[in-house]
């Protein structure tokens, strides 16, 4: 018997993922096409340059702690969100006048002689939008619950999976966003 034509599907082509869903969509006579999620205008193509990391402005960031302890490099850990240029957050943390910085707390006060750099924060999400940019916080910090983040951001996603999708797992080796 045959199933009748019931529409047309268009997804990102995803390895294996992409077969099972053509396959379970045919059972229910939905036509299934792929594109790729990376053209080849977009990994050779910028229109123009990208902005510098200390530059941008509304990302989520992470923070490693760049001194030494007895037993190794410091573990210490932080994330956060801005919507300000990342390089005027990033100098409030390091400001040892910074009473609500859990950064600043940790290398002015808890481990004198410890340090933070800018070329060592890392961007795992940039977020325009402010309140998805405290749900990605929160979601980002829930996972590897970073020791200096003492308050828990704006957001506290007490209900989601422990292990929840995130856009960077989508994204070619190598390919950050713009």
């Amino acid at each position: 018997s045959t199933v009748n034509n019931r529409g047309l599907v268009v997804l990102p082509y995803v390895k294996n993922l992409s077969e099972a869903l053509r396959r379970i969509f045919g059972t229910y006579g939905v036509q299934t096409c792929f594109k790729p999620s990376w053209t080849l205008r977009q990994w050779l193509v910028a229109p123009k340059d990208k902005t510098p990391k200390e530059q941008r402005c509304g990302v989520i960031y992470h923070i490693q702690c760049a001194g030494q302890t007895n037993r190794g490099p410091c573990t210490e850990t932080y994330i956060g969100e801005t919507e300000r240029a990342l390089k005027t957050r990033f100098s409030e943390h390091k400001r040892p006048s910074s009473t609500t910085s859990e950064v600043s707390q940790h290398i002015h006060i808890e481990s004198p002689g410890h340090s933070v750099t800018l070329d060592k924060v890392h961007i795992p999400d940039p977020e325009q939008d402010h309140p998805a940019r405290g749900v990605k916080e929160a979601i980002h910090t829930r996972a590897p619950q970073p020791s200096l983040n003492r308050d828990g951001g704006r957001f506290r996603p007490s209900a989601a999976p422990d292990s929840l999708p995130t856009t960077s797992r989508l994204r070619p080796p190598g390919k950050q966003p713009a």
